[in-house]
């Protein structure tokens, strides 16, 4: 079994929507579709939304392509912006990436269109609802979450 969130992954904005999935207080089918609506999708090489959690606006930023990236990155470091920000190198994310086949702006369209499409049709939207993930967290990774999931990077 495998949930919607991970299917929508390799296409950028997808890490994003995932977590917007989680910490959404509603699972409900409408809930997640309202998602789809927050303006983390798309093939734009930048995408800002600000979303409601609690009482608070979170400020995201979804870049593709390490020009955008470098170019938002600056724009934070400078102050001028704050932001959630996801990161993917490549123009489109995973689905145009390494070892992939030359992509044209429609091939990665039509990529893109296909992970949201069996994103659709799975029942399991949020990596919290599959029961398998749920019986994993409870079994082997009981309290051990941090410690075998988590790296922790040391300054020199």
């Amino acid at each position: 079994e495998m949930s919607g969130a991970g299917v929508i992954f390799g296409v950028t904005g997808g890490v994003t929507e995932a977590v917007l999935r989680k910490i959404s207080d509603d699972g409900s089918r409408n809930a997640m579709r309202e998602l789809t609506y927050v303006g983390v999708r798309g093939m734009e090489g930048v995408k800002e939304a600000t979303v409601k959690h609690g009482d608070r606006d979170v400020r995201i930023a979804v870049v593709s392509g390490l020009a955008n990236a470098d170019r938002l990155l600056e724009q934070i470091k400078s102050g001028e912006k704050e932001y959630l920000v996801e990161v993917m190198a490549c123009p489109g994310g995973c689905i145009a990436g390494a070892g992939q086949p030359y992509l044209s702006r429609v091939d990665r369209l039509e990529r893109g269109e296909a992970l949201y499409k069996a994103d659709r049709s799975m029942s399991i939207k949020r990596s919290q609802d599959n029961p398998l993930i749920r019986e994993l967290y409870n079994g082997v990774l009981k309290n051990r979450q941090h410690e075998l999931l988590h790296v922790e990077y040391k300054k020199k």
